[in-house]
């Protein structure tokens, strides 16, 4: 796939290296400089990006996806770091969002509106085939953007500039080009996906220190002092070896366990206990603290309070929850599906998925390997 890039001028980040876009939110009032955080981001996306392209022999945006998945999970301050990534490939195009960021996707009819701030951690999509238009991602400053701007003849082949979004034109120039409409205005068959949980950042005012909450586990410290699960090799976090250490377990704070991918692109982090189904909200265990998950569902095979998912020490477990149609897990690797027994949970191994009805997650952890 073949595109023209256009950076859409602004006070962020935009970076297009062999046809992937990069865009980084700048939220600091101060001008970009080295020191800014959202340079450090952009290098570190870029370099994820650079290992992902190592990786596959036919770049399809999946490594990406759980090499910046991974990443996120293991900073504290995740909510800080907001971009969006296109990765065009031979078979379509791969999104990956992840705080107040939107993406467009246009072809001759109808608009496609993803916005990571809609996700309960990020949105992860794979587009086949590409928008016949254009793809584009934007920060988010103030109100997402409602449609893309005229197409003029400027273009970044490769590098890093300033600016507030990119806008992958795909097909060819317009003779009229769509007017860009205000704020409030009609959009072109507009759809808006992915509606996970969001996970919004709480204000701290200046000077004031709160101590971290969370549920408390045991695990080995690495040489930085990141809390791992005692079975890992190598810290998650900072990839240091643990051999290093006297191999004693010391309690702290749990990072989050992983991320439950389901088949729309949709993610949720797992760092409390979900109830996933049709109509969740009132089962016991979320009136007991538990997260409700509301999945639609086409082919009516999900249940309204359809699977569990507990998180227990280190290790996700699934347990069905009595649904009529079952939860059917496949391990890693395994071609069939078992189903689970209904009220008794199961370990769910990294690279584990899930059919609940007529939907498909899978699960996937640094932790545990």
């Amino acid at each position: 796939m073949t595109a023209r890039v256009e950076v859409v001028p602004g006070r962020h980040l935009v970076a297009c290296v062999d046809g992937v876009v990069v865009v980084v939110a700048h939220r600091d009032s101060s001008v970009i400089t080295a020191a800014s955080e959202a340079i450090a981001v952009l290098d570190k996306v870029l370099e994820m990006v650079a290992e992902a392209s190592s990786r596959e022999t036919r770049r399809t945006g999946r490594t990406f996806a759980r090499l910046a998945s991974t990443w996120l999970m293991g900073r504290t301050d995740e909510e800080r770091v907001e971009f969006g990534v296109l990765t065009p490939g031979k078979r379509g195009l791969a999104v990956f969002l992840h705080g107040r960021v939107t993406a467009m996707l246009e072809g001759t009819d109808d608009r496609e509106v993803l916005h990571g701030r809609d996700a309960g951690f990020s949105v992860d999509r794979v587009v086949s085939p590409a928008p016949g238009r254009a793809a584009a991602v934007f920060v988010d400053d103030g109100a997402p953007r409602k449609s893309l701007p005229r197409e003029s003849v400027w273009s970044l082949r490769d590098g890093r500039v300033p600016g507030s979004g990119a806008v992958m034109w795909l097909g060819e120039k317009a003779n009229t080009p769509e007017p860009e409409i205000a704020a409030g205005g009609r959009d072109p068959v507009p759809r808006d996906s992915g509606s996970g949980r969001t996970i919004a950042p709480t204000a701290i005012p200046a000077g004031i220190e709160t101590a971290p909450t969370g549920v408390v586990v045991h695990g080995f410290t690495c040489a930085r002092g990141h809390l791992n699960d005692p079975r890992v090799s190598f810290c998650v976090v900072c990839g240091i070896r643990m051999e290093q250490l006297t191999c004693v377990l010391a309690p702290g704070i749990r990072p989050p366990l992983g991320v439950l991918l389901l088949d729309d692109g949709t993610s949720y982090v797992l760092d409390s206990d979900l109830v996933i189904g049709r109509a969740p909200a009132r089962s016991p265990q979320v009136r007991r603290g538990a997260q409700a998950i509301r999945i639609p569902d086409a082919t009516g095979g999900m249940s309204r309070v359809h699977a569990e998912i507990r998180l227990v020490d280190w290790d996700v477990l699934v347990m069905d929850r009595g649904s009529a149609n079952g939860t059917h897990i496949r391990p890693p690797g395994r071609p069939d599906w078992i189903r689970a027994a209904p009220g008794h949970p199961t370990v769910l191994a990294p690279g584990s998925q899930l059919l609940l009805g007529g939907r498909v997650f899978t699960f996937d952890s640094p932790h545990g390997r």
